[in-house]
């Protein structure tokens, strides 16, 4: 599968053997055309010509007048188009655009992002200050009970000395 952008649409296209193209399928190709450079090009075959595993696909864009001026050979063949969207093209194109990208794309999950890492800092350090809390709650019950032990081990002490002097 090949997931490729060609005149503004979105396009998937899958691999395919070159005798399974029929007329009418649309595929996608290495172009031979020297103004395209060799660049992946997504035209509807009008006719097939064979000589013998060598096939021959004449093309043409729907929205052009006239075939395409080159034929295309089966060893440039990518595949044929099972999925297109022109919409899905639309909006990639849009994201895509430096201009749209940072304010719609980047600012808002800038945003997002810094009051995440605000909530986060601010809840770390409420469970900081419970913490401490905690443990300060702590420290002081171990010095009353401290305290206590030491008062009752007096207290004992003196009721024992009390008793003795009888």
């Amino acid at each position: 599968m090949y997931y490729l952008k060609n005149g503004g649409d979105q396009t998937i296209v899958k691999q395919t053997a070159p005798a399974s193209i029929h007329e009418n399928d649309v595929i996608s190709f290495y172009s031979s055309d020297p103004a395209l450079s060799g660049a992946v090009n997504t035209h509807r075959v009008v006719s097939i010509e064979t000589d013998g595993n060598n096939y021959r696909y004449i093309t043409k864009g729907d929205a052009n007048n006239v075939v395409d001026r080159y034929d295309v050979d089966s060893r440039d063949l990518l595949g044929r188009v099972v999925w297109s969207s022109l919409i899905l093209g639309k909006i990639v194109r849009l994201v895509s655009n430096p201009l749209i990208f940072v304010p719609i794309i980047l600012v808002p999950l800038a945003i997002i992002l810094i009051a995440n890492l605000v909530k986060t800092v601010s809840y770390a350090r409420k469970i900081a200050k419970d913490e401490e809390e905690a443990a300060v709650k702590e420290a002081i019950q171990y010095i009353r009970e401290k305290n206590l032990r030491e008062t009752g081990d007096t207290t004992e002490s003196n009721e024992n000395s009390e008793r003795k002097s009888e």
